[in-house]
């Protein structure tokens, strides 16, 4: 099964930040309930970074230090605040066949 991690945090090398959407991330539970049936997965970055074979980011994003250089699927900024999950699977899917 693929490990993703949804990326909304980072450390920047700065500092970190968040994905300036209107809708709350901070609560995850909507996101893994549908994802976990596909995928394993993560939201933290910084725990997981070297458990994932891809990073799920929102497109657009801010830059952040990629240190191990993984594979990012880059996905419409606008599927994640319509909350629209079959889209963003749709993404992931078309990028990781």
């Amino acid at each position: 099964m693929i490990k993703l991690c949804f990326v909304f945090t980072v450390n920047s090398g700065v500092g970190c930040g968040s994905l300036p959407l209107p809708v709350n991330f901070e609560e995850y539970s909507d996101m893994k309930d549908y994802f976990s049936q596909y995928y394993n997965v993560s939201f933290n970055y910084l725990r997981d970074k070297d458990q994932v074979d891809y990073l799920v980011l929102p497109n657009p994003f801010f830059s952040f230090d990629n240190e191990h250089n993984l594979p990012i699927i880059k996905v419409s900024a606008r599927l994640f605040m319509e909350k629209d999950f079959e889209g963003v699977k749709t993404c992931i899917d078309r990028y990781s066949a």
